[in-house]
């Protein structure tokens, strides 16, 4: 008889690796930005090394075009924080390759939830 081993889900792994930086987030919409931060990093670690680059300069560059208010030095967090995810992400689960197509955080009697939707690639 073989004993299956329990299945851990993408949401429980993704708080794993970001759980604190989400709730960094002050409410609710600022948690989804940042859990939306934590998807993108999760699927850019997912590529091949020699195309993380460019996905990194091509998040950056739309995160810019979406939020011309910030600095110069928000831009710097913002990508140190993308690549400290990626770097947590690949030591915690490197073999470990489905991309996230959708990941909400809702508050449900006083306590956050996270849905996330993946595919394996």
């Amino acid at each position: 008889m073989f004993l299956k081993t329990p299945k851990i889900k993408i949401s429980e792994m993704l708080l794993k690796v970001a759980g604190n930086f989400i709730h960094m987030g002050e409410n609710i919409e600022q948690k989804q930005e940042q859990l939306n931060c934590a998807a993108s990093a999760w699927n850019i670690a997912c590529l091949k090394q020699e195309n993380r680059d460019s996905a990194i300069k091509k998040y950056m560059d739309e995160y810019k075009r979406l939020n011309p208010t910030f600095s110069e030095n928000d831009f710097k967090d913002a990508e140190e924080n993308l690549h400290l995810l990626i770097k947590q992400k690949n030591k915690l689960y490197p073999d470990l390759h489905k991309q996230i197509i959708s990941a909400e955080i809702k508050e449900i009697e006083g306590k956050n939830h996270i849905t996330v939707a993946s595919v394996k690639m």
